[in-house]
């Protein structure tokens, strides 16, 4: 039982650091609760219920379809874990619950994500130019489940909003627009989150840089504590930017996410880059901080922050009320 002694007192310090830092941005003491108990929620559901079906046999490896551990019945039962979640925080957290529960599943995906291994492990299990190829193809697509069992939530949040009545959040933004102005923003918030991902995530999510004469340089694997804060960050400053500036909602910015985790991985597999550094650098260097980043770490923390993200944007223009309904 002495594992039990590290665990609460890391849950005892999320507890805390959430509640304080909630305090910093005037959210009552009421609200603040409203929050813990949506990301308790997840937490315990999928965390809690699902970990047992997707832990991997290595103790130190991440948690990951890659390595062939987790079914399709396993995969199946985490994505309705996630949907419970979005149920169950939308209800305790009423009348507010449609505007928090979207943070219940990705939060029991951000405990999975912490409380696993990171990269380097599967890295070092591949450590060849073709082993790594087709691990950064299959990571690609094992992001999209993810993205599901996160969006499941979200469904099911949005499913009790509209059964009982509670405020529900706005995706699409604050005040109406036709529908070609929001296509639009929306295409605009894509592109602008991923160019704010990609040049911001190599300065909150680093370690080590050593220099490449070919490559300029390369970084050293960063830890899951800065994976967590520099995606969290990174995407979360994206989403204020195209809320705050063009009314583009929260779910533009999680699209304009994962849709460059896609595209980097995918030119990444098989390319001469990944050959190169394959063959000149240890498994501990990548050219792209996002290339030490797994799915779940990814998905989680980009969820995340894209929705606190639209909040703050939010709270800063001061128009709490136009966003619910």
């Amino acid at each position: 039982m002495e594992w039990l002694q590290p665990l609460v007192l890391w849950i005892i310090a999320a507890v805390a650091l959430i509640y304080f830092g909630l305090g910093l941005f005037n959210v009552d003491w009421k609200l603040r609760i409203r929050i813990l108990a949506a990301l308790a929620i997840g937490a315990a559901l999928i965390a809690g219920l699902g970990r047992p079906l997707v832990a991997p046999a290595d103790p130190l490896g991440p948690v990951s379809m890659f390595t062939g551990e987790i079914s399709a019945s396993d995969a199946v039962i985490l994505i309705l874990l996630g949907f419970a979640a979005g149920i169950l925080a939308n209800i305790a957290c009423y009348p507010l619950g449609g505007v928090l529960a979207p943070f219940a599943a990705p939060a029991g995906t951000a405990v999975l994500a912490l409380t696993g291994g990171s990269m380097r492990v599967l890295l070092l299990y591949n450590k060849d130019f073709q082993a790594r190829s087709h691990l950064y193809g299959f990571l690609r697509w094992e992001m999209l489940f993810w993205l599901v069992v996160c969006a499941a939530g979200l469904l099911g949040s949005i499913l009790v909003s509209r059964l009982i009545k509670t405020k529900t959040i706005v995706i699409d933004g604050a005040s109406p627009q036709t529908a070609s102005s929001k296509w639009t923003n929306g295409l605009i918030g894509i592109v602008v989150t991923a160019l704010v991902v990609y040049f911001a995530l190599g300065i909150f999510a680093q370690d080590l840089r050593q220099m490449d004469p070919k490559l300029g340089s390369v970084i050293g694997l960063p830890g899951k504590g800065q994976v967590a804060f520099g995606v969290f960050v990174t995407v979360g400053l994206a989403a204020f930017l195209i809320k705050y500036l063009i009314r583009a909602g929260y779910l533009w910015a999680i699209l304009g996410s994962m849709a460059l985790y896609f595209v980097m991985f995918s030119k990444n597999a098989g390319s001469d880059t990944l050959q190169y550094l394959s063959s000149k650098w240890p498994v501990d260097f990548v050219q792209h901080s996002i290339f030490a980043i797994t799915p779940l770490q990814f998905v989680s923390f980009a969820f995340l922050g894209a929705l606190t993200g639209f909040w703050i944007a939010i709270r800063t223009a001061q128009k709490p009320e136009s966003e619910v309904e």
